[in-house]
């Protein structure tokens, strides 16, 4: 038996993230006989200086893009490569880019086997129904959905106290000495590296290099 390790740096509000997702959870299906793969997730965030209460979503990407026509383009963009991968974006309900760090907390408290469902749910939060991901309410409820937690109160608690941040905080150290500049990112066997959206085929291509 072949095994596999897979680290991914994503960020939970990462149209390619969620697009690069989708492609890896089609590749482990697709994976030899005899092949197996352990997945780890790695916080890196796309915009960790944005206010604890978010930001409003259209006028940070503007700015980012460079004017109106940019912004509509890469809505645009974003639905019709997101099609490929059998996803929905709904950007027109998305008002906020919030601060990731409360999300990516929740998956580092997460027991692993339950991490990918998670960051599905996450993902499907964010871009289908605009949930503010930054909000820890929200949080919460997916965190329930997802079957985390049965009692969210409790687990808010552990979330604004700081929990999971050391292993947030990890994250950003170990891509930062990476020199990890986007994502997602792909580190495969601690050898091979693979940054940005790539094809199913592509992933089990590079999975199976060594």
């Amino acid at each position: 038996m072949k095994n596999i390790t897979i680290d991914v740096y994503m960020d939970t509000v990462c149209p390619w993230c969620r697009m690069g997702d989708a492609s890896l959870r089609t590749a482990l299906k697709e994976l030899p006989e005899g092949t197996s793969a352990t997945v780890s997730y790695h916080a890196y965030q796309l915009n960790p200086g944005i206010r604890k209460e978010g930001e409003d979503y259209r006028k940070v990407m503007i700015g980012r893009l460079g004017g109106e026509a940019q912004f509509e383009a890469r809505m645009k963009q974003y639905n019709e490569t997101g099609a490929h991968f059998g996803l929905i974006y709904n950007m027109d309900l998305v008002k906020y880019t919030p601060n990731t760090v409360l999300s990516h907390q929740l998956i580092a408290i997460t027991p692993e086997h339950l991490q990918s469902n998670l960051i599905e749910n996450l993902y499907n939060a964010y871009f289908e129904q605009g949930v503010n991901l930054g909000d820890v309410d929200q949080l919460a409820e997916i965190a329930l959905a997802s079957g985390i937690t049965n009692d969210p109160v409790a687990l808010k608690a552990r979330l604004l106290k700081g929990e999971g941040l050391e292993k947030v905080e990890e994250g950003q150290r170990d891509a930062q000495q990476l020199g990890i500049r986007g994502v997602p990112f792909y580190m495969i066997n601690g050898k091979f590296a693979l940054s940005g959206l790539q094809s199913p085929a592509d992933l089990i291509h590079a999975f199976m290099q060594d």
